[in-house]
């Protein structure tokens, strides 16, 4: 599966990026500059794209989504499949936990209410 990490401030892209890559040997990480994080997005039919920018309406960006914004509230706004939330702290055990939730493959939308975690 490929993840995709672009998002600012440029160091978190880099620390979260760099993480992946060494915690989670089988899965495909891109560190990429957030503008061109869309055209980047479009290319990968299952994933997780990690970034500062919400999700866009468009399909095609991914299995999961993380709306990662470190200094604002909430920290993040997540979509995996058919389930939304989001979290005030965000940690490397929390995308961790995404990427796991990703890798089951659940199925693409936001039918679901959003679930308090």
């Amino acid at each position: 599966m490929k993840v995709l990490v672009a998002m600012e401030p440029r160091s978190y892209r880099e620390a979260i990026g760099t993480a992946l890559r060494g915690l989670c040997p089988h899965l495909e990480v891109s560190i990429v500059e957030p503008e061109d994080l869309e055209e980047e997005a479009a290319m990968i039919p299952a994933g997780v794209v990690i970034g500062h920018l919400p999700e866009p309406s468009t399909d095609g960006a991914g299995l999961a989504w993380v709306q990662f914004r470190p200094y604002e509230e909430p920290a993040a706004r997540i979509r995996v499949g058919a389930r939304c939330w989001e979290l005030e702290q965000v940690g490397l055990e929390a995308l961790l936990s995404v990427i796991d939730e990703a890798e089951k493959g659940a199925p693409r939308g936001c039918d679901e209410p959003a679930a308090d975690d």
